[in-house]
């Protein structure tokens, strides 16, 4: 390939501090085979030609030892530095290019890539998977037959399972299932989180009308600290969400106390696409190269251990780097509702004999059937209700669902951050797995929190006691609140 005459750096990537070194990252997601590719080092006079390089300067003007380098050839090769007129332009959102499997778009998510067909980078992984007969998930999905079996022999609690229950769709079919369709002794734990909406509160306390065996616990957090936490939640990574990790920090040491089998959330196989599918090449070459799967309880306690002593991550620029700095963010804030689990990790690796429920998931792609199959079934067992005036199925929990959405995509726009907007994957591989329609995907996605500020940015913004200034000096909420070129010019800066 000849090299370009005037070469740029093609849209979506952009040099960055890498551990000391230097890094070209791409904001966004590649064809495969390259979609594993979007963090590549560069040595520092590279680096600093391709910082600056935007098509301005002719190739003849460049040093040469740089431009004529392997690295310098493989980036033109990958179509990485083009010419100035091979630039993509972004898409807006009356002119984008859509996925013809799913309803991931280029604008929703900058960067995606599109093969020949049309197809998406992400559904082309999808693809890619199921043909390698990739496993689905992270391998720690419960079968009916295992919940049976396991609950046949369980002497030593009064408990099958826990469920943590938001009163949400996944939740509340979880409850259903797990209680009423197999049976099971059922503890229900709620962190009664105070942007839980009413409508879910109230499907719990249904809940527990019409499946009577079923124990709920409950806890709250003082205000006061649930408040300093998501302002400085908002400050340190971007968005001011807690959950579901809380949850989890404040019931697993109670499921251990009760010796429970099993601790289940209503997690989706969606809600995982990034980490199941799309990352799946990655584990499959584990398997390649005979690296022994981790057993469930290895499972668990690597899960307990990433919530509970998260570290900066090791690769900064990393699909899953925000998602560490989350976990180390919430540990940071609320340090004090950790000892408990604590305890429990020291007590685990002192003694590998020792019992520990397992945290488990349903195999939802299988048991489902679609997200309009589910909320027909709770309606019809559990009297189940839908917030009022929602529409989409994907989130139904959470009053602030829609600032988390907007947050991680502004952030992720201004190339703040690789991790890609969660709903809209969740939505989109909901579509290509057969769990909602396309016509009825697309009314989810006008229901996410991307297309205008939402209405209770507002509202949250003053609980939080963050005022219209600090919008643009608080931290990280500059780049989840604002889409300006100084952002953009800053987080390059100071990435």
């Amino acid at each position: 390939m000849n090299s370009p005459a005037n070469p740029a750096l093609q849209y979506r990537w952009a040099v960055r501090d890498n551990n000391g070194g230097q890094a070209l990252v791409y904001y966004g997601l590649r064809n495969p085979p390259l979609h594993n590719r979007s963090v590549l080092e560069v040595d520092k006079e590279l680096a600093e030609v391709l910082r600056d390089l935007d098509g301005t300067v002719p190739a003849g003007s460049l040093p040469g030892d740089v431009i004529g380098s392997d690295m310098y050839g493989r980036l033109v090769e990958e179509g990485i530095v083009v010419d100035r007129a091979d630039l993509r332009q972004p898409a807006t959102a009356d002119k984008k290019q859509m996925c013809v499997k799913c309803v991931a778009d280029d604008y929703l998510i900058p960067g995606l890539e599109f093969d020949d067909r049309g197809v998406c980078a992400f559904c082309q992984c999808y693809e890619n998977a199921e043909k390698a007969g990739v496993s689905a998930g992270p391998g720690n999905e419960v079968t009916e037959d295992e919940l049976l079996e396991v609950a046949r022999n369980n002497k030593d609690s009064r408990f099958d399972v826990m469920v943590l229950c938001t009163g949400g769709k996944d939740s509340i079919y979880l409850l259903w299932y797990l209680a009423k369709k197999l049976g099971l002794r059922v503890l229900a734990a709620s962190w009664n989180m105070p942007y839980t909406n009413d409508t879910c509160r109230g499907n719990i306390r249904r809940a527990l009308e019409l499946l009577p065996n079923v124990e709920l616990v409950e806890r709250t957090l003082p205000w006061n600290d649930i408040r300093l936490a998501m302002r400085k939640q908002f400050g340190n990574v971007g968005v001011p969400c807690l959950c579901p990790t809380v949850a989890h920090v404040l019931f697993y040491p109670l499921a251990l106390e009760e010796r429970i089998p099993f601790v289940m959330h209503g997690v989706e196989e969606v809600q995982l696409a990034i980490m199941n599918y799309v990352m799946s090449e990655l584990k499959s070459s584990d398997a390649d190269a005979g690296v022994e799967a981790p057993s469930i309880r290895q499972q668990t306690l690597g899960f307990l251990n990433l919530m509970a002593r998260s570290q900066e991550p090791p690769k900064p620029h990393s699909m899953g780097a925000d998602f560490v700095r989350y976990q180390h963010s919430i540990r940071a804030n609320l340090d004090k509702i950790y000892g408990p689990l604590d305890r429990v990790l020291e007590r685990a690796q002192a003694d590998e004999t020792m019992f520990l429920p397992q945290i488990r998931r349903l195999k939802t792609n299988q048991s489902y059937g679609s997200w309009s199959d589910v909320a027909d079934k709770i309606r019809e067992e559990m009297n189940w209700q839908m917030p009022p005036g929602q529409k989409g199925l994907l989130h139904t929990s959470c009053t602030i669902e829609s600032v988390k959405d907007f947050c991680q995509f502004m952030r992720f726009r201004n190339m703040r951050t690789t991790f890609f907007p969660q709903s809209i994957v969740e939505v989109s591989a909901g579509v290509y797995f057969g769990l909602i329609s396309r016509e009825d995907a697309l009314i989810e996605v006008e229901e996410l929190g991307y297309h205008r500020e939402p209405d209770p940015l507002t509202p949250l913004l003053a609980d939080l006691e963050i005022s219209e200034e600090e919008r643009e000096s608080h931290g990280e909420t500059v780049y989840s609140l604002c889409d300006c070129t100084a952002c953009k010019q800053e987080s390059s800066d100071d990435t």
